[in-house]
Order: structure tokens, then C-alpha cells, then sequence
């Protein structure tokens, strides 16, 4: 039965992958994919965001999508949506086999009667579907930063613990670590709260710890030309990122929000009762568990986050593979209690309840895109393979503080919002674009020629369900 999860699981993923296009956020897209576009010359640097030009977003991610496409060139003409799904894919592999090391490491923790439902929580919390098939910093340093924690040798019994002897070389958790703060340098605090807990608790085989540092910090030299690559100057881009977020102030232009705030974005946006059971499981197993390293790993990281006045809740995906773990040494620590107190009756409503709403969850994830503006791009790319130009107010079609993004269009396509005089339009064909939910009023005699708008479900449904959705439209002028 478990290879039969394990196979449903990774079609799943597959399928996640194939269909969930697009970025969470705009990060994802214009750090990335966008600095990978204007070192293969598809975009010009005054397409970039502002942190390309303060030289303070890492190298290595970039850089695996340049790899990629020049790999694809060698087969012919590369398409870049082809490149994103390959990336998702490679993302879901990845997340993947961590679930995999997870599962081995942990089951033990567990009752038989248990485990069952150990691997169905590790393999489809909905949350590790929409998360894992993201090229992100954020999915990608969560990964590597807990490899890294699992990596670490560790022979570690003691009943404030969850986490069980284990470990494949000091090395490898050291070459992990590097990686978690080359795809994301906040993971430095979950790695810092490693270590604190190594200095704290565990204290022996010293030649570890110093393997583990080592292995890290060749890391970063191995990359650090990447640097150079990206930005055309030797800088330290984390050193830039740290002066221009914190001691100038720019994360905080963003809005902050009170040290609290976390409690309330999980506990919503992770969906009740869900997201109070992920709020409750954390704070129950950093305490419970206060000399595990997890805990302290995770218990630094959601600290830290908390006391800095920028907050979003995607700041706490690279968490999302360990939940599980954090569920689960919660229900150790509390099975006792729960399943000899009155409220045992309440239990299995609750349980029924969370696995519906998560497959729920689930199902949505693993079908909608995450992006709406990636299928008019697909259309484009797909119908108009020639020269044209884009107008509208959304001709750009993604933006972010008046960034263009161009890692999807064609080179053929130009881009010309202002445009009123459609006469003059060149080249041809001329595309009106305009997203809304109401009437997208086409210049006089244009035609459509595509729209996400489903007319036939917006008529099914009762109630004005998504009367306020905004749809794409384009128009050929």
C-alpha cells in the first residue's frame, strides 16, 4: 500500500507541476527568471527591479535557469514555458525525495498504528503541493537549509526530542547549508539555530561542527563567481541586501505589520481549522521538544521573522516539509492526554474535518494555475509567433512596480500601452489586452480572439460566485 501513495503522490506532483503555471509572487518571477532573461539577452537591464541594480539578490537560482536554456538550445529553439514546467518539475522531484528522507527518519517516532497516517500527512498537506512545485528562493532554501539538518550526524536521545539518531556526514550538511543561503539568506537563521542548539545541548565530535562549517563555507566560494557572472562586479550581495532592507529601511516601505501578525496570517491563510492546528503544532513542539534541534532551527526562524516589522506569510514556506514533523511530535507529546480526557469525542469530528478541508485544498492546488497572467502569454506565444505589438493598459501583462516582465514574450513582440493611435500601429497585427471584471470596452471593430472568462460556468453559478474575478481579454485591432 505505501508504494501505491508514494505513486499517487508523485503523480500528483506531476500533474501540480504541469498545471499550477506561474509565481506565488512577483519575487519569484522578476529575481530569478527575469535576471536569467537578461543574461541570455532576452531583457534589457532597464527591465530589471531595483534589486538588480543595488547588486543584492543571490546568483545561484539565475543561474540554473541560464544552464538550462543554453542545455535546451542545443536542441533547437527554446521554449520558455517549456523551461518554467521543467523548473516546477525539477522543484517537485526535489521536495519529493525530501519527503522521502523525512519519512525514513521519523517513522520510528511513531506507533505502528500510526504510521499510515504519518505518510499520508507528509505526502498530501496541501501546502507542500502549491509550495513545493515553486522555483522559489523561498521552497528551494527551505529544502536545502532542512537536507542540511537531516544530513548532520547526530546521536541524540533525550525525552525534550523528537528527532532520532541519524545523519549521512558533517559534510553534507555543511554543503546543504551553503546552499539554503545561496537560494535565500534568511535561511541563515534556521542554520543559526542549528548550530545554537549543537553549542547548547550537544556539544561533542567537534570535528563535525568544523566539517559541517567547512563544507558551507566552500559553498559559497564554489559560487561565489557566480556573483561576478550575474552582476559584472565582484560585490557581496547578501552584505547589500542587509543594508538596503534593514539599515535603509526598504522592506519596511512595503508595510509592516505587529510582532503577532504571524499568528494571524498562518492561522487564516493556512485555512481553519488547519491553519490553528499548524499554529498550535509549532508552538506546542518548540516547547515540548525544547532541546530538539528542529525546534530550535525552526523555533529561531519564526522568532526572528516575528521581530522584524516586514512580514508576509510566504517569509515562512521554507517551513512548510517540516510541518509534518511538527504535527506529528505534537500528537506524541499530547496522544496520552487527548485520548483519556472528554476530549476524546470532539477528536475524530476534528480529524475528519481537517482532511476534508485539506483535500479540498489539495484539489484546488494541484489544478489552478498560480499565476492568471501566464495563459495570455501562452496564447500569445502559441498564435502570434511573429512580429505584433502588444497594447493596452495591461499590455505588459506582468509587471511589478513598473518592471516588465519579459522571460515570456517573444522578441518579435512589441510592447506599446499608450498606444491610441491604432492606425499607426506597427508592427502588425496590433493586440488590445485589458484585464477586468467589467465591460473590457474594445476599440471600435476589434475582434476577439481570446479570453479566460468561462461564460458557461459564470451562468451555472448562483449567487454572483466570481462576479468579481477579473478576466484577460485580447482583441486584434
Amino acid at each position: 500500500m505505501n508504494k501505491r501513495w508514494w505513486m499517487l503522490a508523485a503523480f500528483l506532483f506531476l500533474l501540480t507541476a504541469y498545471f499550477s503555471v506561474g509565481h506565488h509572487q512577483g519575487d519569484e518571477h522578476f529575481q530569478i527568471l527575469e535576471f536569467a532573461a537578461y543574461k541570455l539577452g532576452l531583457a534589457a537591464s532597464d527591465d530589471l527591479s531595483w534589486e538588480y541594480h543595488e547588486a543584492m539578490r543571490p546568483a545561484l537560482q539565475p543561474a540554473m535557469v541560464f544552464g538550462l536554456y543554453r542545455v535546451l538550445e542545443v536542441f533547437g529553439p527554446v521554449n520558455p514555458f517549456v523551461v518554467a514546467f521543467l523548473l516546477r518539475l525539477l522543484s517537485a522531484g526535489a521536495t519529493l525525495g525530501l519527503v522521502a528522507v523525512l519519512h525514513l527518519r521519523y517513522r520510528d517516532q511513531l506507533l505502528s498504528g500510526e504510521r499510515t497516517g504519518w505518510l499520508l500527512l507528509l505526502l498530501f498537506n496541501w501546502c507542500l503541493y502549491y509550495n513545493g512545485v515553486r522555483f522559489s528562493s523561498e521552497n528551494w532554501g527551505g529544502l536545502a537549509a532542512i537536507a542540511g539538518l537531516l544530513s548532520f550526524p547526530i546521536r541524540w536521545n533525550d525525552r525534550h526530542s523528537f528527532t532520532p539518531t541519524g545523519g549521512y556526514g558533517a559534510v553534507f550538511a555543511g554543503v546543504f547549508f551553503g546552499l539554503a543561503f545561496l537560494f535565500r539568506y534568511q535561511l541563515a537563521l534556521f542554520v543559526g539555530g542549528f548550530y545554537v542548539w549543537w553549542l547548547l545541548f550537544y556539544r561533542k565530535e567537534w570535528g563535525q561542527l568544523l566539517t559541517s562549517v567547512a563544507g558551507g563555507l566552500a559553498v559559497l566560494a564554489i559560487c561565489y563567481p557566480l556573483t561576478y557572472w550575474l552582476y559584472g562586479e565582484w560585490t557581496i550581495p547578501a552584505w547589500n541586501y542587509f543594508t538596503a532592507n534593514l539599515v535603509a529601511g526598504k522592506a519596511a516601505g512595503y508595510g509592516t505589520l505587529p510582532w503577532w501578525a504571524y499568528l494571524k496570517l498562518v492561522f487564516l491563510r493556512g485555512v481553519p481549522p488547519l491553519g490553528l492546528l499548524y499554529v498550535a503544532a509549532t508552538l506546542y513542539f518548540v516547547y515540548r521538544y525544547r532541546k530538539d534541534p528542529v525546534a530550535w532551527s525552526v523555533g529561531a526562524f519564526v522568532l526572528v521573522h516575528s521581530l522584524l516589522g516586514r512580514k508576509d506569510i510566504r517569509f515562512l514556506f521554507p517551513l512548510i516539509p517540516v510541518l509534518p514533523v511538527l504535527i506529528a511530535g505534537s500528537w506524541r507529546g499530547l496522544a496520552d492526554f487527548l485520548l483519556s480526557s472528554r476530549l476524546k469525542r470532539g477528536l475524530r469530528p476534528l480529524v475528519w474535518t481537517c482532511i476534508v478541508v485539506n483535500g479540498l485544498l489539495l484539489a484546488a492546488v494541484v489544478f489552478r494555475p498560480a499565476a492568471s497572467e501566464i495563459a495570455p502569454l501562452h496564447f500569445l506565444y502559441r498564435h502570434y509567433p511573429g512580429p505584433a505589438t502588444l497594447t493596452g493598459a495591461e499590455a505588459r501583462i506582468i509587471v511589478a512596480e513598473e518592471t516588465t516582465g519579459r522571460f515570456f514574450h517573444r522578441r518579435g513582440h512589441r510592447l506599446d500601452p499608450g498606444l491610441t493611435d491604432y492606425g499607426t500601429c506597427a508592427p502588425a497585427p496590433c493586440l488590445y489586452l485589458r484585464r477586468t471584471n467589467g465591460d473590457p470596452r474594445p476599440p471600435d471593430g476589434a475582434k476577439l480572439v481570446y479570453t479566460d472568462r468561462p461564460d458557461w460556468l459564470l451562468s451555472w453559478l448562483p449567487f454572483g460566485l466570481l462576479s468579481r474575478e477579473k478576466w484577460w481579454y485580447i482583441y486584434e485591432v
